[in-house]
């Protein structure tokens, strides 16, 4: 049996139909847009459903017809609708002046006896100008019981502008019946289409909306399973707009069809043609898919029509360098170096690659560092290489940091090597200094070294700053946490913390104030995470102050993240919410690529230790999996935020594996909380899958490092769900007792506030009763230490057991621990 041919349902849209039961509140209804949008399928079908409705349909067509013909065309299109009115008019013959024209009015006011609508369809107002007159006078008459409707693949004339602004005109424009994005998925999902999140929108970016690329795509995805190559569309296009031009406008059109988006001004200095104005003005005009934003000024192609003419590009004389060129040089001179490294790359003019590089902040070319920085340097030899210095080491920068950190290395040295031995060298001392500051990123997991290189960049700068380290450098790398970075080394914690604080001056001068606060910063974490909260606290705020007066983002993030840990422990869920608030925003000045960013780790974080699975789920939702990042406190905090919403979905078996994976990473790096936490959430997924003796050995592992440097709050955060197995092995770990006391605060805090478990309630005596049965007290001597009777304790106890629904002591016990009850 052959299979049938495929015939989409087509959406109703009711945001359309809505839009044109507009038509009876006016006398004009002007639809405005090119071919293949539907305009006039979708009046037919609005029009068919109003029985009630006396429709007389109009199509002008697209040959040059002169007025008098146009009036008779009109004139017998109304005969099978109105038989009298159509005589009527073909008797009276063409208005010829306005007297004529109001004797015509009167003519249709007396013929119409029920409401009717003329449909003028496909209508060119600039060739049928009289009868456009006609028509305008006609809708300030406001004839009562007639409504027109035109559809124009043009723009409609500012007269109708203006009788719009008057409330006699609607003008439903190209925009309005574009399918929407949800329009677009709803068409897909009707014809038993369900496409991921990433073809949704990449097939709503490629046809802009165009319904009838909308319904290429469709079958094409019906048919072939992807999106790859849209038949037709560009055919279509070309047939729409493209093939109807003048040899000039092509030519035009084609160059700028090299870039993204354009002004006026921009289109004229890239195509070297005056002309530009004027034809991209009618272009506009005549709806011929290009786009104008009056917020930004700038022009944008249909992306259907961009790949028709990049089609019609290979084939062209067009020189595409001499086009990018000329991008390269507009972006340049109005100070947007980084679009205009895009276009000299793309014209392969490397050398105003480097001088641009040269002249910006490192973190503004981030992300031109894989496509574009690194391209341009495996094109050039060593000598042009050398001969750049700065640019070179900027390349090395991103190369030590995204790349492959052994040839990083290598390849620093040898340029050392070069720069040490030039004694004609500019600026070596500079050079000199540079290379010193890259030597310490390849330090980070020794901050006593990393401290070193900062001192010698520092010396031979003498007084000078970096032009590679600045203050506008993200110093944390995206991580809401400091000391993430630099805790490489069991038992080093302190160490490492003090060093830092003393001897971050150094990276502070050279670059101009970044990391202002950061030695504050480390204290209060190193606090924090050994368990004084209330001295972390004070640090803390220092770090927040300090990095506000000279802008260090990243430093107020860390700040703010860890000031909501503190403000959690202390039971302040306002000031915590309040903090969260603000780090929220602090985020969003932070300038830097978003694969930097991560707002959605402290988020998360804070979700995860307060039981918010919901919100948590959203974080991670939105996690980018970044493909460049050999920096690894981000990956490693979002493999921890990742874990608690397994954790908070009681998904063990993920979790486990998680874990096992997470170790793998940070035990690559070094990193050594990233361990700590894979260990406890090893021992959590295997405490809720196999019991308690397996999940102590993870535990006590995590222990093992963590009390080497005194670390609580790993451990504390994750009370709620570690703290049976923490009181199992109390007495075979001596450390479990510095842990408890944090422990037991936090799932106190915890268990009042954000449990979803039912609060269990006991009376006054029923806890003291309970307290003393935790003690090891008998029953009697309760009893005798309360002064109650025998029976009494035991009505008690058995009252609570009631209330936790639980046979023996034991249970009892364990469950009003964990709730912070006892």
């Amino acid at each position: 049996m052959t299979k049938g041919i495929f015939r989409p349902k087509l959406v109703h849209r009711k945001r359309i139909t809505s839009m044109l039961s507009q038509i009876f509140e006016v006398p004009v209804f002007f639809i405005s847009a090119p071919m293949g949008y539907g305009k006039t399928t979708s009046v037919r079908n609005f029009l068919e459903n109003k029985k009630e409705i006396q429709t007389i349909w109009f199509d002008v067509g697209n040959k040059k017809n002169d007025d008098i013909w146009m009036w008779y065309k009109f004139c017998k299109s109304i005969k099978s609708s109105n038989l009298s009115l159509s005589e009527r008019l073909s008797e009276y013959g063409f208005p010829k002046n306005d007297n004529y024209v109001y004797e015509i009015i009167d003519i249709i006011k007396d013929e119409l006896k029920q409401k009717t609508v003329i449909v003028i369809d496909d209508w060119y107002d600039k060739e049928n100008e009289y009868i456009n007159d006609f028509l305008k006078t006609i809708c300030l008459e406001e004839i009562f019981n007639l409504h027109i409707v035109i559809i124009s693949r043009n723009r409609p004339s500012n007269e109708y502008i203006e009788l719009e602004l008057k409330q006699k005109c609607i003008i439903m424009w190209q925009d309005d019946i574009s399918f929407t994005f949800e329009e677009t998925v709803e068409f897909f999902k009707l014809n038993g289409i369900k496409l991921s999140y990433k073809e949704k929108k990449e097939v709503y970016e490629y046809t802009g909306g165009w319904p009838s690329a909308t319904y290429l795509a469709l079958l094409q995805y019906h048919n072939e399973n992807t999106f790859d190559d849209i038949p037709k569309a560009t055919e279509l296009i070309k047939i729409a707009a493209y093939d109807k031009f003048d040899e000039t406008t092509k030519e035009i059109l084609l160059k700028l069809a090299l870039v993204e988006n354009f002004t006026l001004e921009q289109a004229i200095y890239i195509t070297g043609n005056q002309k530009c104005r004027l034809i991209i003005k009618n272009l506009i005009s005549n709806n011929c898919f290009i786009r104008y934003d009056s917020k930004s000024k700038l022009y944008t192609m249909h992306s259907i029509l961009k790949s028709a003419l990049q089609e019609e590009l290979l084939y062209s004389n067009i020189d595409f360098n001499k086009v990018n060129n000329a991008s390269g040089d507009w972006y340049s001179k109005n100070n947007e170096d980084i679009q205009a490294i895009k276009y000299y790359y793309k014209a392969k003019n490397f050398k105003r690659v480097l001088d641009l590089m040269e002249r910006n902040y490192t973190i503004d070319l981030t992300s031109l560092w894989q496509r574009i920085i690194n391209s341009v340097f495996d094109e050039l030899n060593i000598n042009e290489k050398i001969n750049r210095p700065v640019a070179y080491l900027t390349y090395l920068f991103f190369y030590i940091l995204y790349g492959n950190g052994v040839i990083a290395r290598e390849r620093l040295y040898e340029a050392k090597s070069i720069y040490e031995k030039d004694e004609n060298l500019k600026d070596k001392n500079q050079v000199l200094g540079e290379i010193a500051f890259l030597e310490s990123l390849l330090s980070m997991n020794d901050v006593e070294k990393m401290i070193e290189y900062h001192k010698k960049a520092y010396e031979f700068f003498n007084g000078g700053t970096s032009k590679i380290a600045n203050d506008k450098m993200p110093v944390t790398f995206g991580s809401p946490h400091f000391l993430c970075l630099y805790y490489r080394e069991r038992g080093k914690l302190k160490e490492s913390a003090e060093c830092f604080e003393k001897g971050i001056k150094y990276f502070i001068r050279i670059s101009n104030g970044g990391a202002t606060g950061s030695n504050y910063l480390i204290k209060a974490e190193y606090l924090f995470e050994t368990g004084n909260v209330d001295e972390a606290e004070l640090f803390a705020y220092k770090a927040l102050h300090k990095a506000k007066i000279k802008k260090q983002t990243s430093i107020i993030i860390c700040s703010l993240f860890l000031l909501m840990r503190i403000c959690l422990n202390k039971n302040n869920r306002r000031e915590a919410t309040s903090k969260l608030e603000i780090l929220i925003k602090e985020y969003q000045k932070l300038n830097i690529p978003s694969f930097l960013k991560g707002e959605e780790i402290p988020m998360g974080y804070i979700y995860g230790i307060t039981g918010n699975l919901e919100e948590i789920n959203k974080c991670v939702k939105n996690y980018e999996r970044p493909k460049m990042q050999n920096i690894s406190p981000v990956i490693t905090l979002r493999y921890i935020v990742s874990a608690l919403a397994m954790m908070l979905k009681e998904s063990y078996i993920e979790l486990e594996v998680q874990a096992e994976t997470m170790l793998e990473v940070c035990k690559n790096k070094n990193g050594m909380f990233g361990i700590i936490y894979s260990y406890i959430f090893d021992s959590i997924a295997k405490y809720n899958l196999y019991g308690i003796e397996k999940a102590k050995d993870s535990l006590m592992k995590a222990i093992s490092y963590a009390k080497e440097d005194h670390v609580v709050m790993c451990f504390a955060e994750l009370a709620p769900y570690i703290l049976p197995i923490l009181r199992h092995i109390e007495k075979e770990e001596e450390y479990v007792k510095v842990l408890l006391p944090n422990c037991e605060k936090f799932n106190y805090m915890y268990m009042k506030n954000y449990s979803d478990d039912e609060k269990i309630e006991l009376t006054p005596r029923e806890s003291e009763v309970m307290n003393l049965v935790n003690k090891g007290y008998k029953q009697s001597e309760i009893s005798e230490k309360l002064n109650i009777a025998l029976i009494t304790v035991k009505k008690h106890i058995a009252a609570v057991y009631s209330k936790l629904e639980v046979k023996n002591k034991t249970t009892a016990l364990n469950i009003l621990k964990e709730k912070g009850i006892i």
